[in-house]
């Protein structure tokens, strides 16, 4: 054998090593906080049917709210193996354990919609808060620019929460001092829970009665729990009630004249995307390529993609939600 034709068949050895060496499926395990969640039920699948077309394989596991379950559920994910965990995290500090241990192990870690505290990770996969805050002040302040307003706020442990809270009083604030706009009550609400952002409303209708003009509601349960108050003492028309998510029976509601707007997140494009993400980091790629800023978490600058959402009301439910196949009118009406 010549020396050239040597040389071409070590280098052909050294190549189809290393091309048999790379791995090309990976095992995903997605931690869910609640099957009461649509959007997270939704756009986790859609995760796992773009993971699915790369190769892999995928493992959903739900917590039904209960941090203490979801701490379990992972760390029963590693060790079955996996090589990246999807978080939806329920407390963000609880889970910060296992994404320290996941680390150590050599499994990339993905916080999506709700930062994980005080823990490295890899990325970090959400909306936009500043931008939402907007969308909900705008709504409020063009259709009842003067007026009693009430605040139900998403949990304060949740990064969302707090953050949606701070940009929400910043654009109020100038209202405020020049009176236009009255702020009867704001609050946090535990869980993001239809029930508790109920018991809320409640209180603010027996302490400073019914005339309300605007409940800026951060999710779509708490929205529909304040509508069920204010419905209980027919003060709901002409009440501009605001949500978060695109659930159906808040479609539902802003269909019937009801609540005013949600802003939903596209479940498939949502879902998508971060199984393209997840893929790219499982494939090598380095979170700084694909990260457009990055998010403090009392310990790291994580990585952060995020993306925006749309504000639906009744003028745009076909456009947005029935031409995209999310909704029939069959599911709405």
């Amino acid at each position: 054998m010549s020396q050239s034709l040597r040389s071409f068949v070590g280098v052909l050895i050294i190549v189809s090593f290393f091309s048999c060496g790379k791995q090309e499926s990976y095992t995903v395990g997605y931690l869910n906080p609640s099957s009461e969640r649509y959007r997270f039920v939704s756009e986790g699948n859609y995760m796992a049917e773009k993971l699915r077309e790369f190769g892999h394989e995928v493992v959903i596991m739900v917590a039904e709210d209960d941090d203490v379950v979801q701490l379990a559920q992972g760390y029963e994910l590693l060790d079955m193996g996996v090589d990246a965990l999807v978080i939806a995290a329920i407390n963000g500090n609880t889970i910060a354990p296992l994404v320290r241990d996941a680390q150590k192990r050599g499994v990339k870690v993905i916080a999506y919609n709700r930062l994980i505290n005080n823990a490295d990770f890899d990325l970090f996969v959400t909306g936009d808060n500043r931008d939402n805050a907007r969308l909900f002040c705008e709504t409020a302040l063009q259709r009842k620019p003067s007026g009693n307003y009430v605040v139900l706020a998403g949990d304060r442990f949740d990064r969302n929460g707090f953050e949606l809270k701070h940009y929400i009083d910043s654009l109020l604030q100038p209202h405020i001092a020049s009176g236009m706009v009255n702020l009867l009550y704001e609050t946090h609400i535990e869980g993001w829970d239809r029930d508790r952002a109920q018991f809320e409303m409640q209180q603010v209708v027996d302490a400073f009665g019914v005339v309300i003009d605007v409940v800026i509601a951060c999710n779509d349960g708490m929205g529909l729990g304040a509508l069920e108050v204010l419905k209980k003492y027919d003060a709901h028309r002409g009440v501009i009630i605001t949500g978060q998510d695109g659930s159906q029976e808040a479609v539902r509601s802003i269909h019937r004249g009801e609540m005013y707007m949600t802003i939903f997140h596209p479940h498939r494009e949502l879902g998508h995307r971060t199984g393209e993400l997840v893929d790219a980091l499982l494939r090598g790629e380095r979170s700084n390529n694909l990260a457009t800023t990055s998010t403090f978490n009392g310990s790291s600058n994580i990585k952060t993609v995020n993306i925006p959402s749309v504000m639906v009301t009744k003028d745009n439910i076909e456009e947005v939600l029935i031409q995209s196949g999310e909704y029939t009118w069959e599911d709405i009406r």
